[in-house]
């Protein structure tokens, strides 16, 4: 079997999340509203995470792969546990920015972000991350009341699609491009478009800090 990956590579912007906390910590918090703060500063630590949480396991899943000399077990079990963290991470970032965009008080920072067409938060992919980390907690709860059946995925894994060698007899090509568990797969690719865009908001949110602040002193 030859062994290729669609796993692209993402690492979070280091100075657009300092610029964050920079303005919030020594400039002014992101609204009047304790409410406000807490959802958009759990928003951007927990888009943060995720991104870290995608590039760990990413690097773990390639040393898994990469180690010809032995069965290296531990890089994919850490590889796991990282995309594992970063759904969950997705998941509750999304929470936050959804009740956000929601603020019935019209709050600047939400009417700000209510501008833009945020994909990840609509319910078509919002429901498909929920329902991977539901799919998560859901086995890990069987396995510890002993309803796992024989045979039965218990974790997230790594996986793809595997089609026969075209020149070569007897051999297959697997492409590693996705995660898998139960039912429900999201594909690498799929992954960083969202966690780019999740990225994005933060600029956004930046940006509308900035906006609020240039407003508050004409």
């Amino acid at each position: 079997m030859y062994l290729e990956f669609d796993l692209p590579d993402l690492s979070a912007n280091v100075e657009l999340f300092g610029s964050y906390w920079l303005h919030t910590i020594f400039v002014q918090s992101p609204s009047q509203r304790y409410e406000i703060n807490a959802l958009v500063s759990t928003y951007v630590r927990l888009v943060a995470s995720a991104i870290d949480q995608y590039g760990d396991g990413a690097k773990r899943l390639r040393e898994f792969w990469s180690e010809h000399t032995s069965i290296n077990l531990g890089s994919m079990n850490r590889s796991i546990s990282h995309f594992e963290a970063c759904i969950f991470s997705m998941n509750r970032a999304t929470n936050c920015l959804r009740r956000l965009r929601g603020d019935k008080q019209g709050d600047p920072v939400a009417i700000f972000l209510r501008k833009d067409k945020i994909v990840f938060a609509q319910d078509g992919v919002y429901d498909r991350i929920r329902m991977m980390r539901n799919e998560i907690l859901h086995l890990e709860e069987s396995v510890l009341n002993g309803k796992v059946l024989e045979g039965q995925s218990f974790a997230l894994r790594p996986d793809g699609s595997e089609i026969p060698h075209p020149s070569e007899a007897n051999q297959t090509i697997k492409t590693i491009d996705r995660l898998v568990i139960g039912s429900h797969e999201i594909k690498f690719r799929d992954l960083v478009i969202w966690l780019t865009e999740m990225m994005h908001v933060v600029a956004r949110i930046v940006e509308a800090l900035a906006e609020i602040r240039y407003s508050q002193a004409k």
